[in-house]
């Protein structure tokens, strides 16, 4: 990961620390005599250690005659290093975790050398030279923006919520003055790491798989096309480890390519002491945590105590709908944004049940929780786009799709609104259940809504790949959320079964009057009818019907 500050910044410092390190430095001669193929142009490639503040001379011997130029690139887990070739000046130094350097070997063989810069840490290095013909486009040979005028290496920027990944223009072999650009084609491609997992081991294991191309094919996902052509936006997933890699071939021949030097990230600083966490203060925790308890009453007792359940979901869609509209409107910290959003929500909570207490009208009470439904429906839908539909970019495109995916859902569920009801009781409840465990276990369900939201609230998320990662703990995560749905379903069911569908409202249930004891006018009260009181012993059996209201 290479940062463009870092160049303007520490130039002349890496420069007069390379030259006073170079005192102390060791040589390795490499050979690069091993054969090529279409699939694996890798000549060399393996681990060295360099100590800390000294420099590694890397010198070749018997390259292979059918290479004309060679990409030499080096890869650190967390730390910087510098490559320079022949003499350490302005313009031949890179420095980053995954960097590399172009040297052409018909003429005369550069020399390059390894700077650890880092005072106090000792280094494992993965060093790898790949080889290619004269008619393999140069990656990075059409750079206008890096720092080396032939930068065959990538560069990753973190924004909050979503990740830049640029790649240089590789040049095409008839094209030395960059003419054209549209000679050679470009695909990215990614491979994640597991979640959490920072281990060095694991970490350079990802990187030997996507060196080359026969490896990237099997283990890599192909990022889809946007509207940049050396660039790609993806979303955010901080904790869980990516690579990636660029492939640039030429169009009128798919045999002839060359490989960039695959570059990775973690989605978070981990030397600056961020310790990629979602959840950054208190409150989120606090909240996060109380969902799995709400989420159990609600998936299990929540059309059982309907009025506790029009506050929550009454709550609940306060809660989303105040989080967006503040986002787009000020800028607050989370604590603030999240504070605010739960006193608007209990708002909104305390009024959709004031609804239901004065009107009643189960038809009209269900839609809210339908409406959340088919929000979530929406969301998984909107998780599992094709990345390359372009036409979905379009904000006005892509909400109206949203939009009408949700109330389509939604006047379904109305339809039969008694089992919506409680479908919907079971299905919210089962999520809000595995929400905070997603969150303990590292998996990524939770970014059905966060991405959501991030979509309606991030500039320019539009323009960003989701591609979320999946693993055994997103498995099992999901199977846990599909068995809390299907046994709050039936629990509930089973439980309300024989009952009312709903309850009457809370205003229209009246304490019935006294008899009274004579008639007044012209009827004596002597007259009056007296019905005898007829003592029952045993208990007595209550015989429910449709306005015997349910348990609030």
């Amino acid at each position: 990961m290479i940062s463009k500050e870092f160049y303007k910044i520490h130039t002349f410092v890496v420069l007069v620390l390379c030259a006073k390190a170079y005192v102390n430095g060791a040589n390795i001669t490499i050979p690069l005599n091993k054969g090529i193929t279409w699939v694996n142009k890798e000549l060399y490639s393996d681990f060295i250690n360099i100590n800390r503040s000294s420099t590694i001379q890397v010198n070749f011997l018997d390259i292979n005659k059918n290479v004309s130029f060679i990409i030499f690139q080096v890869h650190s887990h967390m730390y910087n290093v510098t490559v320079y070739n022949n003499s350490c000046v302005r313009g031949s130094c890179v420095s980053g975790t995954n960097i590399g350097l172009y040297s052409s070997v018909k003429t005369n063989q550069d020399t390059f050398f390894i700077f650890n810069q880092n005072e106090n840490v000792d280094l494992k290095l993965f060093v790898s030279v790949l080889g290619y013909k004269d008619t393999d486009p140069i990656p990075g040979g059409c750079n206008m923006e890096f720092p080396i005028p032939i930068s065959p290496f990538m560069n990753t920027i973190l924004k909050k919520d979503y990740i830049y990944v640029d790649a240089p223009p590789a040049r095409y072999y008839r094209d030395p003055d960059c003419i054209s650009g549209s000679n050679v084609n470009t695909e990215f491609y990614m491979m994640y790491l597991p979640t959490g997992d920072y281990d060095a081991d694991t970490y350079f294991g990802a990187i030997k798989k996507m060196m080359t191309f026969d490896n990237i094919r099997e283990n890599g996902d192909r990022i889809p096309k946007s509207i940049w052509s050396m660039r790609r936006m993806l979303s955010l997933y901080p904790g869980t480890g990516v690579i990636f890699v660029v492939v640039a071939s030429n169009n009128d021949s798919n045999d002839e390519y060359s490989v960039y030097v695959p570059t990775h990230s973690y989605g978070c600083q981990l030397t600056e002491g961020d310790m990629c966490e979602v959840i950054d203060n208190n409150l989120s925790r606090l909240v996060c945590a109380s969902l799995l308890f709400v989420g159990l009453f609600v998936c299990y007792f929540g059309h059982r105590f309907f009025k506790t359940e029009m506050f929550l979901i009454g709550m609940l869609s306060g809660v989303v709908i105040t989080f967006i509209v503040i986002s787009l409107l000020v800028e607050l910290d989370s604590f603030d944004l999240l504070a605010a959003s739960i006193i608007s929500g209990i708002f909104f909570g305390a009024s959709w049940l004031t609804f239901w207490w004065f009107y009643g009208i189960p038809v009209i009470a269900v839609s809210l929780p339908a409406l959340n439904m088919g929000f979530l429906m929406s969301a998984i839908i909107y998780n599992k786009f094709p990345g390359d539909l372009l036409i979905l970019q379009d904000d006005f495109n892509f909400w109206t799709l949203f939009v009408l995916i949700m109330l389509l859902a939604s006047m379904i569920l109305v339809s039969v609104a008694f089992v919506s009801n409680i479908l919907c009781c079971a299905v919210l409840g089962s999520y809000a259940i595995v929400y905070p465990i997603d969150f303990y276990l590292g998996s990524n369900i939770k970014y059905l809504i966060i991405n959501t939201i991030r979509r309606a609230t991030v500039p320019k998320f539009n323009r960003a790949v989701l591609m979320p990662p999946f693993g055994w703990r997103d498995a099992l995560v999901i199977v846990l959320w599909t068995g809390l749905a299907i046994s709050g379903f039936l629990f509930q069911h089973y439980h309300n079964r024989g009952r009312p569908p709903f309850p009457p409202p809370p205003r229209s249930v009246r304490p019935g009057r006294p008899e009274p004891m004579g008639y007044y006018g012209a009827v004596p009260a002597t007259s009056r009818n007296v019905i005898p009181t007829i003592r029952v012993s045993g208990p007595v059996v209550l015989r429910t019907d449709e306005r015997t209201p349910l348990m609030a």
